[in-house]
């Protein structure tokens, strides 16, 4: 069972907030969506004296059993290219988020290879998961595993005083798990919901929706159960970005979505 707080945002700090704005020698409301954005992040903190630094970004990074049904164009071992070079300090995330002077951290939930560097943060559940083709990509206990990590880790970055998070992932293969989830949750069909991921040829598309259209009947994934739908059909860094965003609910941290 997840363990995590219900904390809904207080609206008597985003009033408070609102307050401030409303007293600076301005037109009301004249810088729109940014007063709008800081009075949220006030409802967050509990605080109209709203802290955006220092912040980070975490890179989940995982590898996808999917792989192995020829839709990616990409191998594998890229995952742990690329979660070394973040780890090192070298990749294009750490480069963008030096200019935002925020600090980066690859986590590894479960990469095929592992990578062994001090700046890494590991949390692996298995070495990839299984071919959601033909199996669930996880169990129900790995799903609950992975999210927990999620939330926890939100915490530990709270604990280390870090204000603002982003979330970013890594996983060949992950645009498959990511088009097959929506599908399901959104009722949407799944040639809409599948992209061609880093460049795809058009053979390689239909082996994309064809290997997730398989999965979904082979695992018949309860869409009224995130869960189900999770461990049937996802990967372990989606798993994680699902629980930092429960994360930022129970420890207040703004969590800004990518990935």
């Amino acid at each position: 069972m997840l363990k995590f707080d219900r904390n809904l945002p207080d609206e008597a700090a985003r009033k408070r907030a609102q307050q401030k704005w409303d007293n600076v020698a301005k037109p009301l409301n004249s810088l729109g969506r940014m007063e709008k954005l800081i009075c949220r992040i006030a409802a967050i903190q509990e605080t109209e004296d709203v802290q955006l630094m220092p912040r980070c970004a975490l890179v989940f990074c995982a590898d996808h059993g999917v792989v192995a049904e020829g839709v990616t164009q990409s191998g594998q071992e890229v995952t742990a290219l690329v979660a070394r070079s973040i780890a090192e300090g070298s990749a294009n995330v750490n480069l963008m988020a030096s200019a935002a002077n925020c600090d980066v951290f690859a986590v590894d939930m479960g990469m095929v290879g592992e990578v062994k560097h001090p700046a890494l943060i590991k949390r692996r559940i298995a070495c990839g998961t299984k071919n959601m083709a033909i199996e669930p990509a996880m169990t129900h206990e790995q799903a609950i595993q992975a999210v927990q990590a999620g939330v926890d880790l939100v915490g530990e970055m709270k604990s280390r005083g870090y204000a603002m998070i982003a979330t970013g992932e890594m996983g060949i293969g992950n645009t498959t798990a990511s088009a097959a989830i929506a599908s399901i949750l959104l009722d949407a069909p799944v040639e809409t919901m599948t992209g061609r991921g880093a460049g795809l040829s058009d053979a390689g598309l239909m082996r994309k929706v064809d290997a997730i259209k398989r999965a979904i009947e082979v695992n018949r994934p309860d869409k009224k159960d995130p869960i189900d739908v999770l461990a049937k059909l996802g990967g372990f860094e989606i798993a994680g970005m699902v629980g930092a965003f429960i994360g930022g609910m129970t420890h207040r941290i703004p969590i800004v979505i990518d990935g």
